[in-house]
């Protein structure tokens, strides 16, 4: 995709409500002047220190410095680039968008890395599937998916292949097509031998490919056929993959017109689900579901049912997801979604049990799911419940107390906590208090924790910005407070400062009133796409985060400066305030260069630059004695 014109993008932001947007995620509290305030989606908090301004078209977090506008917070909270940010808000308010490159990327050279990784990944599917039809080579294949009871049609529907035994067989075939050696290790189809040479990372297996939820592959798993082990081979990270961004069949699930969505642990199951006619079926592609998977069903689902394994380690994988998921929600209060957890009978995973019982007697096992909170209650107790025939009561409190500090909703918590009761002849009370200083210590340690990562996350924005602008030298990132209080105040007169029967035109603001290049940048932006009502911040905060002042984020300097500048009651006092930041700046500026100008002068001794310099400090000295006239006049 090209760059996408100012103008739509400034449009797209004076369209979106970021209110409502921001709303969809968090549940405001409480109500300052015109800013509205709930906890921070961004980090861990007990308090409120969120705010958003509907009115400027951006938010803040006072606790850990996040800022931005509706584009920034899209791009946070749906994991993407700036390009799909934008056109998700466009399709939003109704404003269209050029996006003909589902490879958007910072530079021309990782855009068409990504082309030809995805056109690698094509090819390797047609090869696969060619492979898997062959009457010789794909027998066996074919023979195992038979036994796993896949009907042609549901092979030809997920594009199912096979990746026949050898180690170059994928290598030779795609190498022949002219894709080079580097491109290849891109695809994530292949490794390196101990000699160094370029070999099929998937051989004998029946292969899956992966499908982002728009439908374009990205990946590949491979089972494998007998009993050898690993029983599963999955592609790694790649230049268009991020197994902790996808769900399996999601590209199918979020065509269902249901708003529930079935989540298994292995893309089998899902298959077999679907092909039993359950086609809100998806699964999690590793051994751990993420925030960034929840985030992405919730865009499809109003409730989530987990299929879990009932083997040791699936266990321990629903609590790590269940406390995940509950710490999630509790972040982004204004999401709401239900979440609930299902087992399926005698140990059997959703495809064997399909298998044995059929489709609808599984979808009686969905519909017995329980809630999270009543999972955790009976985890706590089927957990501790001992072979004699008695409950470990010392170890059903700690669980309950941990698993009751993961809700935040306090009806559930209270709900758990009376049924706890009867069992550890406590008040319901006194357990609850014991759930809220835990929560309150979880609290505590995720914040210090994430005020790491944001820390090291911030470097890394900083970093890459300075990369995409190696031409800047030390020093252009400078800014001042004087400048930044200047800028601010003529952001704030919007279209009053074009207004020349109130402000001069030679009292506009201009490049020169400033040091550093990157500041210099931001007004010539700011000056370029002045409008009726001058330029909103929520326009200002796309151009900021481009750039670095002062070693920090530009966004994160200039909103600080905004917070700390107090706006003015009216307009005749902000525009004063206004020319006497002004006039303050230039007044210093003139007086630094007469300070350097008279030792020039005297040190001289041809005639004619004397006589120049001698003029251009006249010049200076006018324009001095001006401006502590016009300065004394307000």
């Amino acid at each position: 995709m090209g760059r996408i014109p100012q103008q739509t993008i400034d449009e797209i932001l004076s369209k979106t409500d970021i209110e409502s947007l921001i709303g969809e995620y968090v549940s405001f509290t409480k109500k300052t002047g015109q800013n509205l305030f709930g906890l921070c989606p961004f980090h861990s908090e007990k308090t409120p220190s969120f705010s958003v301004s509907p009115s400027k078209g951006i938010y803040k977090c006072f606790g850990c410095d996040r800022s931005g506008n509706a584009i920034s917070f899209i791009m946070e909270m749906d994991n993407c680039n700036f390009q799909e940010a934008v056109k998700k808000l466009g399709d939003r308010c109704g404003v269209p968008v050029q996006a003909d490159d589902d490879d958007w990327a910072p530079n021309d050279e990782i855009r068409q890395a990504k082309k030809r990784v995805r056109s690698i990944l094509t090819s390797a599917a047609g090869f696969y599937y060619k492979a898997f039809k062959d009457p010789k080579v794909g027998k066996q294949a074919r023979e195992y998916a038979a036994s796993r009871q896949l009907s042609e049609e549901t092979l030809t529907k997920f594009g199912i292949g096979f990746a026949p035994d050898g180690f170059d067989n994928l290598y030779k075939y795609l190498s022949k097509k002219g894709y080079s050696d580097d491109d290849l290790m891109n695809s994530g189809l292949f490794v390196r031998s101990k000699r160094g040479n370029i070999i099929d990372l998937f051989r004998k297996r029946l292969m899956v490919p992966i499908f982002d939820f728009k439908g374009q592959i990205v990946a590949f798993g491979g089972r494998n056929l007998g009993t050898e082990l690993p029983k599963y081979v999955n592609s790694p990270d790649s230049l268009v993959y991020k197994k902790q961004e996808h769900l399996y069949a999601l590209n199918f699930a979020r065509q269902s017109k249901t708003r529930q969505l079935i989540i298994v642990e292995g893309y089998m199951d899902a298959i077999a689900m679907h092909q039993a006619g359950i086609n809100n079926a998806v699964a999690a592609l590793g051994t751990s579901f993420t925030d960034k998977q929840l985030r992405l069903a919730s865009k499809y689902a109003d409730e989530i049912v987990f299929f879990f394994d009932s083997d040791t380690a699936g266990r321990n994988a629903a609590l790590r997801a269940t406390n995940m998921m509950l710490t999630y929600l509790r972040r982004f209060t204004g999401m709401k979604i239900r979440i609930k957890i299902a087992r399926v009978p005698d140990g059997k995973d959703p495809d064997e049990y399909i298998k044995t019982y059929g489709a609808e007697s599984f979808k009686s096992v969905v519909r017995s799911a329980q809630d999270v909170n009543d999972y955790l209650f009976s985890r706590a107790y089927d957990d501790n419940y001992t072979d004699d025939g008695g409950l470990d009561l010392t170890g059903f409190q700690d669980d309950i107390v941990k698993y009751g500090s993961w809700i935040s909703d306090g009806i559930k918590r209270e709900k758990m906590a009376t049924e706890a009761s009867r069992y550890l002849g406590a008040r319901t009370e006194t357990i609850i208090a014991s759930m809220e200083h835990a929560e309150s210590d979880n609290i505590d340690a995720a914040a210090k924790s994430e005020m790491r990562d944001a820390k090291r996350e911030e470097q890394q924005q900083i970093d890459s910005r300075a990369e995409e602008r190696k031409d800047l030298s030390a020093g252009d990132d400078v800014v001042s407070r004087e400048e930044l209080e200047l800028f601010v105040r003529a952001v704030r007169l919007k279209g009053v400062i074009a207004d020349q029967s109130k402000v001069d035109r030679a009292d506009v603001l201009r490049k020169g009133d400033f040091t550093g290049k990157n500041m210099k940048e931001l007004v010539s932006f700011f000056l370029e796409n002045f409008g009726a009502e001058g330029v909103s911040d929520a326009v200002l905060v796309s151009k900021l985060q481009e750039l670095i002042f002062n070693g920090q984020r530009a966004e994160s300097v200039y909103l600080n400066a905004c917070d700390s500048i107090r706006e003015e009651d009216n307009e005749q006092s902000a525009i004063d305030m206004y020319k006497k930041c002004l006039y303050g700046i230039r007044l210093k500026r003139c007086e630094d260069e007469l300070n350097l100008l008279a030792p020039a002068i005297r040190a001289a001794t041809d005639k004619d630059q004397k006589e120049e310099l001698m003029n251009k400090m006249a010049k200076l000295e006018y324009l001095r004695d001006l401006l502590i006239k016009k300065d004394s006049e307000i």
